[in-house]
């Protein structure tokens, strides 16, 4: 697996962990909160949104990064399938 799928894997269990808000987080906060590279992280946004993953919607000066449902893959595995 690459790093980009493995950083795509971490995004989606950021945004579904138990707790998380279903309204989402920036693409700011995920940067931060796990310590990601702007360009990996939009890479690895990239290949979610290209899987119907998550949704994007820009917000301020950002992006909003919402999972886009129950079908969205949970596992990095499923992410390379």
């Amino acid at each position: 697996m690459n790093e980009y799928a493995a950083l795509a894997g971490r995004v989606l269990e950021a945004l579904t962990k138990p707790g998380a808000s279903r309204a989402g987080l920036t693409a700011w906060e995920l940067k931060m909160q796990l310590k990601a590279p702007h360009t990996a992280l939009h890479v690895a946004l990239g290949m979610l949104v290209e899987r119907g993953a998550v949704t994007l919607t820009p917000s301020d000066l950002t992006l909003l990064v919402q999972p886009a449902g129950a079908t969205a893959p949970k596992t990095p595995s499923e992410l390379t399938a």
